[in-house]
């Protein structure tokens, strides 16, 4: 679908929040969507709880991913895994070693990972392997593999999870499947967080082997991607829709570009803040002011 360029970094700016959200939300954090936007909103750097600041993290990976995704001549391979995982665990105590592979062993409920010492080498090659895509794999099933090993690998110390899905997220960006940059599959898998969580502990097992029968997390993974496609199918035709109606019903205002985006926004968003020309909005009928000065927010009458 056609999306006008401000219009379609908009809709960026909702699944950056989306993702972040979602992938706290499976390690338990829990922020309203509301609130993480209001953390990208202010640009800030510091959280007020760990809760903001898993999600400003989030944020700021999140943008770190999809920045990567234009950059062809940069490969996605252990570099970018690093730093997602640094940007993921900024602020964290200095012995979880933010950034760095993990010196001892981790257990994941009942799952084993493999040694420290394996790590480097088992890293090393799962990067290689994302340095050469194969165009004969779908890139759905490739971003799976990389979710699954990585998984399994689980490198550091703390953020796997996170930075699995991160680099999920990347894989796909950066294939033919590219998505625009505007699926939210972390929203997808929080939604069903008991399922993705068994579909990995079944599959891997109790203890790691460089060699798995990935189909039980492979179906559960392609219907969770078929599942996040769907929802962004409905965003969009609901977005089109949106843009066809607020046009019919104020072409008699004069108004202009601006304030129709404006409109629209407020409709999609159900509130928005403060930029120009909506105090003419709000005395044509068409928005309703809440709130004073630099927190007042607008609805759509």
């Amino acid at each position: 679908m056609l999306l006008v360029p401000n219009h379609q970094t908009r809709i960026e700016r909702q699944t950056t929040v989306k993702r972040a959200s979602g992938t706290t939300a499976i390690e338990g954090v829990c922020l309203p969507e509301e609130a993480v936007a209001r953390l990208l909103n202010a640009h800030t750097s510091i959280g007020d709880t760990e809760a903001e600041q898993a999600n400003i993290n989030a944020l700021r990976t999140y943008e770190f991913v999809d920045y990567l995704s234009d950059q062809a001549d940069i490969p996605v391979d252990e570099l970018a895994i690093h730093e997602m995982n640094r940007q993921l665990m900024w602020g964290a105590a200095d012995v979880l070693t933010p950034g760095a592979y993990r010196r001892g062993q981790n257990r994941i409920n009942t799952f084993a990972p493999p040694n420290q010492g394996d790590v480097p080498d088992l890293m090393r090659a799962l990067g290689l392997w994302l340095r050469e895509p194969d165009e004969a794999i779908s890139p759905v099933i490739r971003a799976g593999l990389a979710h699954l090993h990585f998984v399994a690998i689980h490198p550091f110390w703390d953020g796997n999870g996170r930075t699995a899905r991160g680099l999920t997220t990347l894989v796909l960006q950066r294939s033919a499947m590219h998505f625009r940059k505007l699926l939210s599959l972390e929203a997808t898998l929080a939604a069903d967080r008991d399922s993705y969580i068994n579909a990995i502990e079944r599959t891997l097992g109790d203890t790691f082997a460089e060699s798995y029968d990935a189909t039980p997390w492979l179906e559960f993974f392609v219907d969770s991607m078929d599942r996040a496609s769907v929802d962004l199918e409905a965003l969009l035709t609901d977005w089109h829709q949106t843009i066809r109606t607020v046009h019919e019903r104020t072409a008699n205002y004069g108004l202009k570009e601006r304030q129709t985006d404006a409109l629209m926004f407020s409709a999609q968003l159900r509130q928005l803040t403060g930029t120009r020309d909506l105090a003419n909005l709000v005395a044509r009928g068409l928005l309703i002011a809440h709130g004073r000065t630099r927190d007042r927010t607008y609805t759509l009458t």
